[in-house]
Parts: structure tokens; sequence; C-alpha cells
């Protein structure tokens, strides 16, 4: 029988950013962290290395409540979730588009808990994909003073953010040597000269010829 290995990873943080002060907090990944602080000082360094961004927001894994149509559908006691009185941030998943953003959050509520919001969430926004909710009091929140936003989000505001697929490489790419009928033949090919083989490969002479070491090589054009 195998032993069970205790669990000795810090606790998990879901990672929400705002981009602009105009724009929604958006869900962007995960970090584990041990505590608050960490968990933004991680984040940032993560989500906010490039893109744009003026807040963070990190809450614990244990005090996020979410689910799919069909998890309420199997499982409608999640919505008697029980919990504290709070406003409850509502966040909603509405594509299956893989991104680096999944979750939008799209408005606040008033609850009695957690299933109370996830209630909530569901009669506002029934064609999500997915609810997700919790507490204001368990966010923690990057201060919005303009020092605080100066000192952790400008400098990753002047980089330069580029695709991948507008870096160099290195020589050419090869879209550019196809477009120019300069793409390197299989490595399992036969060594060309031009359009003619360097030589006859000895399963392509027949038995006479194998047995007088007669195959030769053709003459290569010049």
């Amino acid at each position: 029988m195998t032993d069970l290995q205790p669990d000795t990873q810090w606790p998990r943080w879901e990672i929400f950013k705002q981009d602009t002060e105009k724009r929604p907090y958006q869900g962007v990944g995960s970090v584990h962290a041990g505590d608050p602080d960490h968990a933004l000082l991680t984040a940032r360094n993560v989500f906010v290395r490039r893109p744009a961004a003026v807040s963070l927001w990190a809450v614990r894994e244990d005090d996020i409540l979410n689910a799919t149509p069909e998890e309420v559908g199997t499982h409608p006691e999640v919505l008697d979730t029980p919990g504290e009185t709070d406003t409850y941030h509502v966040g909603i998943k509405k594509t299956h588009k893989r991104s680096m953003t999944f979750v939008d959050m799209v408005e606040s509520v008033e609850a009695t808990g957690p299933g109370d919001a996830l209630r909530q969430a569901r009669e506002q926004h029934a064609d999500a994909l997915a609810w997700l909710v919790f507490p204001d009091s368990a966010i923690a929140r990057t201060d919005d003073d303009p020092g605080t936003v100066e000192s952790w989000f400008a400098p990753a505001k002047d980089k330069t953010y580029k695709q991948q697929q507008y870096y160099g490489v290195i020589g050419k790419h090869v879209g550019e040597l196809k477009r120019e009928g300069r793409m390197p033949r299989r490595a399992t090919e036969e060594p060309h000269a031009g359009d003619h083989k360097v030589y006859d490969h000895p399963h392509d002479a027949s038995p006479a010829e194998l047995q007088t070491h007669e195959v030769q090589k053709p003459e290569v054009q010049k």
C-alpha cells in the first residue's frame, strides 16, 4: 500500500489583473504563495512582466466558489453553499477559446453567502459556460495610490510586447525558404547535385551489377 505524501505546496491563489482603470478585472492564472503579499509579488513577476496593468487581485482558491451549468444540474446543492454575508464579485467564462484570459469579472452582488451569489450569477448570466464568485473580504489587492502603481507597473508598461512570430530567427525563416524554392531536402533522401543523385544506391542495382561491382556514378551535369 502506498503511503499518501502530505501536501507541502503553498496555498494556491487565483490572480485577477486590471489593464486600465476603465477595464474590468480578468482572471489570468494562479500562483502558489505563503501569504497575500507573497501572492501579489509573485503574480506581478509572472503576469505583469510586459503587458500593461494598473492593479492586481489575489484570491485564495479556498475562498472561490465556481461551477458550470452541468455541475449545477448534477449537484444543485452547490447553490446552497453557506458563508458570510458580503459583497461578492462575479466572474463568468464566455468562450472555450484558449487564451491568457479565461474569466471576466462582470459585476458585484450583495449576497448572504457564496451559494446565494452563485445563484444570482446564474440568473443574470444564464448563457455563461461557468460562473465564479468570491467575497470582497477575500481579496488581497495592490494599493491604488499613484506611487504604488508607478513602482509596480510602470516598468512593464514601457516594455515593448511582441507576439512570438515577430521575433527573429537564426538564418531565414522556413516560410521564406519555401517561397524561394530553397527548402532543404529531407535528411533521409539520397544526396543530390541539382536534380541528379550523386550515386546510385546499391539497392537500385541489378544482381549482375552487384556481383561485378559495376554500379557507376552518373555523369553530373554542370
